[in-house]
């Protein structure tokens, strides 16, 4: 006799996978997966609107600069008044946590007729950011 490769049979065929027991694997698999995206969140980017105004360039403002060099210092005014052209805003905000300058900030500045700065005054910013917990803001 001789030896041979294959197993012995024993006259029964290998059971076969059952192709519904299968699919419910797989289904289940799928639904825990698909389930798992219910828990993130999309990325918000951080937002941050306006001039940079630090310290620094505050400091420097004094009375009598006129309009060119304060634009100069402090870059173009986000607010200027069409009608009042000797009344300039300039106003920051951001949401970035791992900014390093004041987080919201408003500068007005008030020019005489000969477009010399007179005053400024600096004010925490009144900026509402609503914090929307549905996805996509819908």
């Amino acid at each position: 006799m001789r030896p041979t490769s294959q197993a012995p049979s024993h006259g029964k065929p290998l059971p076969k996978r059952n192709f519904f027991a299968s699919l419910l694997i797989v289904g289940s698999i799928a639904s825990l997966g698909l389930s798992g995206c219910s828990y993130l969140e999309p990325y918000k980017a951080p937002v941050t609107q306006g001039n940079v105004m630090t310290q620094e360039s505050v400091d420097l403002l004094q009375e009598g600069l006129n309009q060119a060099q304060v634009r100069k210092l402090l870059g173009p005014p986000m607010g200027a008044n069409a009608f009042n052209p000797y009344h300039w805003e300039y106003i920051f905000y951001t949401t970035d946590e791992a900014s390093k300058v004041e987080v919201r900030k408003l500068l007005i500045l008030n020019f005489d007729n000969n477009k010399y700065l007179k005053d400024w005054n600096i004010k925490a910013a009144n900026v509402d950011m609503i914090d929307e917990e549905t996805f996509f803001g819908l």
